[in-house]
């Protein structure tokens, strides 16, 4: 059975999954960048580029943002338009946006300014793709724009039906908001990833939904009402309660950032970050086996290749991947072991491509980057060893900050406390973090005060209880 377990503090909000126990995903949002794709504004054209059919729109930011034009699309300065941002802003480049709106539903997605029907790649069965393409044309009485999630798969009428309801609802709304007033408006925002992973994964094998804070939690139960009211039951608050380590979840995170993967057989894979590739070693290691060499191998292999499938998933990691497999001679072997590899791959919904293996046991997978993998935010390069290791980043140190202070305040009736840091912390904290610590003090109606000590590692910290 799945858990899906929300953590909600102050500087990021995460999303684990857990299946029998074990982490097979995590997502983390950090709450100091607010995402803005895929959200849709009333906007202001405030420059036309005539020359390169785009321009220059204002939605409310203070970087204007860029917009291309069909080459049939007539649009002059002082314009409201509809747009929906499909890239973020980016160093001193404004966010980009697009005129074709598209909102996203359970199972379909409804795009306003086109009446094509597409069906997701990911469907390949084709007595389904038949079917929902049926179902869908007795729905879809008004010919609207629609493509088919991988989501719509094993849909009955009445789902898509509702779906279809909800997002024409959605649509109107929309409008309506863009037809009041004047100047940039924000007229939808997009839900954040937690609310959209429970919407879009939530069903019968999902066995509890958990979360600490109860503003997501009634966000949560609205969600689960419109989908079926009896997954209401599924979800449970516990509020201001380090869950992640209630349920066991931090200890499997410290795992996942390890390079050194340990396999049930004695074997381990060795995981090693570059700034242009990933590349991953396997090893037999402790694992001597009961029979020959190469059934040895072939079996660690094998183990090797589910693992680095799972760990692709929860790492996050994106772009080039080179595996190097322990050496085997048989071509069958071999087979199994790729085999193996991209069935186990595509249960990733993330885009994945297995090149195949080089007579040197050589493996190179692609995988779409979509964002920066999870170590980016726990982790940074020692700048002591010259980047050869990396130590815990400050928003893993200030994370444990608030989790400290949660379980003291739930825990304990103190309300002041000293918190001693290593003073490397202690400064970047002191600079660029202090808005965050207030907003812990605020939230937990406590004191804090913050002291830097030489004695102490970067990674840790240390409570003073105040009397």
């Amino acid at each position: 059975m799945k858990k899906i377990i929300v953590e909600s503090l102050v500087l990021s909000q995460k999303t684990a999954v857990i299946e029998d126990g074990r982490l097979t995903e995590l997502f983390i949002e950090d709450n100091l960048n607010n995402k803005i794709v895929s959200n849709i504004y009333r906007g202001i054209v405030k420059r036309v580029l005539p020359g390169l059919d785009a321009c220059f729109v204002d939605i409310g930011f203070e970087k204007l943002a860029y917009l291309r034009l069909p080459k049939d699309k007539e649009i002059k300065a002082g314009q409201d338009i509809l747009v929906q941002v499909n890239k973020e802003e980016i160093g001193t480049k404004g966010a980009k946006l697009n005129l074709e709106i598209s909102l996203a539903g359970r199972y379909l997605v409804y795009i306003p300014s086109n009446d094509r029907v597409t069906m997701s790649n990911k469907i390949t069965n084709e007595k389904e793709r038949f079917r929902l393409k049926k179902v869908i044309s007795s729905v879809n009485k008004e010919n609207l724009g629609l493509i088919i999630r991988t989501e719509a798969q094993g849909c009955e009428h009445e789902e898509l039906k509702q779906d279809i309801e909800n997002l024409k609802h959605k649509y109107e709304t929309i409008l309506k908001e863009y037809k009041l007033g004047i100047g940039p408006k924000l007229l939808y925002k997009e839900a954040d990833f937690s609310t959209k992973y429970v919407k879009e994964n939530v069903n019968d094998s999902v066995e509890k939904i958990i979360t600490n804070s109860n503003s997501k939690y009634e966000e949560l139960k609205r969600v689960l009402k419109s989908i079926n009211k009896s997954y209401i039951d599924k979800l449970f608050l516990e509020e201001n309660e380090d869950i992640f380590n209630l349920y066991k979840v931090d200890s499997q995170i410290e795992k996942v950032l390890n390079k050194k993967v340990w396999l049930k057989s004695g074997g381990y894979i060795i995981i090693e970050r570059t700034e242009a590739l990933t590349v991953i070693d396997v090893n037999t290691g402790k694992f001597i086996g009961n029979g020959k060499l190469d059934e040895t191998v072939y079996k660690t292999n094998l183990e090797a290749a589910k693992e680095i499938a799972m760990q692709l998933k929860i790492r996050d990691i994106g772009g080039i991947i080179i595996i190097d497999f322990i050496d085997m001679n048989k071509k069958k072997y071999q087979y199994e072991v790729i085999k193996t590899l991209q069935e186990n791959l595509e249960k990733d919904k993330r885009k994945t491509e297995v090149l195949g293996m080089t007579k040197l046991g050589l493996v190179e997978v692609t995988r779409r980057r979509d964002k920066e993998s999870i170590d980016k935010y726990y982790n940074i390069e020692c700048v002591c060893c010259n980047g050869n290791n990396n130590i815990k980043s400050v928003n893993y140190i200030i994370d444990k900050i608030e989790k400290e202070v949660m379980r003291i305040r739930t825990h304990t009736s103190y309300n002041d406390i000293r918190i001693q840091l290593g003073s490397t912390v202690y400064n970047t904290i002191k600079e660029d973090f202090m808005e965050i610590i207030e907003k812990i003090i605020q939230k937990y109606s406590v004191i804090i005060s913050l002291e830097p000590s030489d004695s102490i590692d970067n990674e840790k910290i240390n409570i003073i209880y105040n009397k």
